[in-house]
């Protein structure tokens, strides 16, 4: 099960339709819902009020398990913008001059998120570099043998590898995805591996390196079976897009430590076990999420972590906001925008209030305390 951290699918359908620009999320675009699904959401707060009503004229009793269930699937009542998180928006190519076989590549790309995968799944030689021009190589590197230090977990087997767009300039590697991880046709696969290495091989396509490529990050618990290679190993693979998307809207300086602290908040929940298989999809997704960005948060504010002052904590707090969804019946649902925020925040404060101040909470100890709060980081935020 490896974790996601952005929407390569959602851009993709934007790029499939000729837009120049993609939703935020999948989840918060509502209209693509049919008139009558739309319907029943619109009136959905008004029978859920019937509903009450009823059910305190009969006098039934509430229950914990049914209110929690509802705090966690009803959209009426989570506060969630339509608009366009920044930071997508700084990614977004105009793809207005873009030929059809270039749409129809970078449609392959996306689709079958190539670059990423290949990071994950198959050998990496180094020496690694993290950014187009390795540019964020010495902070990423140092962040990580910190997060090592810093949490009480056998991490010595989990391996740092960058996703590179321009890797896919490499034909054989294209095939190599199609065909050994989605096990696609091999004639078809030839195909599709030639044209995307083709038509990425231009300017307009920033020879592969399009911040829209790489823009996400992946967490992978190792041990999946990938034919031909045997078992994966587990990795957190690190996006060249998503570190060059927070720069462009000035979150460079605490982008890569709060999204790597992110993703080796996933590789704890693996290691301690703390993953909820007993939730449904979206719930499970949820919670996987939020409690990564709390362990990011944790590590980043601590006096022994990154000890980022308030104004930092602020920063990467907008970022998580930016990075909500309200895609409630999604499987890769990672909380709304208000309940990452909180998420964040709620963190820190137990980060700060640690005394003594060099004190650092075993991961098993901070997911107690994070267990108990949950209830609350997923209460309905709605304010109007």
């Amino acid at each position: 099960m490896r974790k996601t951290l952005v929407w390569s699918a959602v851009a993709a359908v934007g790029l499939s339709l000729g837009l120049t620009a993609a939703p935020a999320s999948a989840a918060v675009a509502m209209q693509d819902l049919s008139p009558e699904v739309q319907q029943v959401v619109d009136n959905l707060p008004a029978m859920r009020e019937r509903a009450e009503a009823v059910r305190a004229e009969l006098g039934l009793a509430d229950s914990p398990v049914r209110d929690a269930l509802l705090a966690a699937i009803d959209p009426t009542q989570y506060e969630c913008s339509s608009a366009t998180p920044p930071v997508v928006a700084a990614i977004m190519p105009d793809v207005a001059a873009w030929s059809f076989e270039q749409r129809l590549a970078v449609l392959h790309v996306l689709l079958f998120d190539m670059a990423m995968l290949d990071a994950v799944y198959f050998p990496q030689s180094g020496p690694f570099s993290y950014g187009v021009r390795g540019e964020f190589t010495h902070t990423v590197n140092k962040t990580f043998q910190n997060l090592k230090g810093f949490w009480d977990i056998p991490s010595s087997d989990v391996e740092l590898v960058p996703a590179h767009g321009r890797i896919m300039l490499d034909a054989e590697r294209d095939y190599r995805v199609f065909t050994v991880l989605y096990g696609a046709d091999p004639a078809a696969s030839r195909v599709s591996a030639d044209l995307v290495a083709r038509e990425l091989n231009s300017a307009a396509l920033g020879y592969g390196d399009l911040p829209l490529f790489t823009f996400n990050a992946y967490a992978a618990p190792g041990g999946e079976d990938v034919p031909a290679y045997g078992a994966s190993h587990r990795r957190i693979a690190f996006g060249d897009g998503v570190l060059e998307g927070f720069a462009k809207i000035g979150l460079g300086d605490v982008a890569p430590q709060a999204i790597l602290a992110h993703e080796f908040g996933h590789q704890i929940q693996y290691s301690d076990g703390l993953m909820r298989t007993d939730l449904p999809a979206p719930e499970s997704a949820r919670w996987a999420e939020l409690m990564a960005d709390a362990f990011s948060a944790y590590f980043l504010t601590h006096a022994r972590g990154e000890a980022m002052n308030w104004k930092r904590v602020q920063a990467f707090g907008q970022m998580f906001y930016q990075l909500g969804d309200c895609g409630f019946t999604s499987a890769g649902h990672h909380g709304t925008p208000n309940q990452r925020m909180g998420s964040a925040l709620w963190a820190y404060g137990v980060a700060d209030a640690a005394r003594p101040q060099g004190f650092v909470l075993p991961a098993r100890s901070f997911y107690d305390l994070f267990a108990a709060r949950y209830p609350q980081l997923i209460a309905p935020d709605a304010t109007t």
